[in-house]
């Protein structure tokens, strides 16, 4: 079965995600890897520039959700985490995680990140850049698809990280996971 893994900017969804791949031998996908790549093609160095300014964005989102219809489509069986944003949308059948976390810790942790295409130099500044992302990003999937990223009902397990280690996080997730499967059998 497939997890889907979205949640807030550095909430750790990549992280777990990663963890949780190599922990319980599944696949690893990620559409914010494919993003961050397109960008710095096409010359932005931040991410939030590019979806800010850039009008390829759509057809990116487009690309990229196509993808992971397709995963949807052909793949279900298989074990493989996909850390996206939309993924639990264009995957209904998968087990769908949210991971949430609050703003001051999600600041910290892109502060300690060094992400090339994401440089911010305060904790109010990089509260603010995750903040505007986020809402770029929900503003962008209401247009394309009018769903909202906030909503708790789209989703199996939703998980606050703020005060988690990833791998108590990953835990909780796999544990759920494995109440979800039992309770489909």
């Amino acid at each position: 079965m497939i997890i889907t893994i979205t949640g807030k900017p550095c909430s750790g969804k990549g992280t777990v995600a990663k963890e949780f791949c190599k922990t319980h031998n599944f696949e690893y996908m990620c559409t914010g890897d494919m993003f961050r790549s397109y960008a710095k093609q096409f010359g932005y160095d931040n991410i939030l520039t590019f979806q800010e300014e850039d009008p390829r964005i759509k057809q990116i989102d487009k690309l990229v959700d196509d993808n992971t219809i397709n995963i949807g489509k052909t793949r279900s069986n298989e074990n493989i985490v996909i850390d996206s944003r939309m993924a639990w949308h264009f995957i209904p059948n998968s087990f769908k995680v949210f991971i949430d976390v609050s703003d001051e810790i999600a600041g910290k942790r892109l502060l300690n990140a060094n992400r090339e295409t994401e440089q911010t130099k305060t904790l109010t500044e990089a509260i603010n850049s995750l903040k505007s992302r986020w809402n770029i990003e929900n503003s962008r999937y209401m247009e394309l698809y009018q769903t909202n990223n906030l909503n708790p009902n789209n989703y199996d397990l939703i998980v606050d990280s703020s005060n988690l280690t990833p791998e108590q996080v990953m835990n909780i997730v796999y544990e759920k996971y494995l109440e979800h499967i039992k309770s489909k059998a």
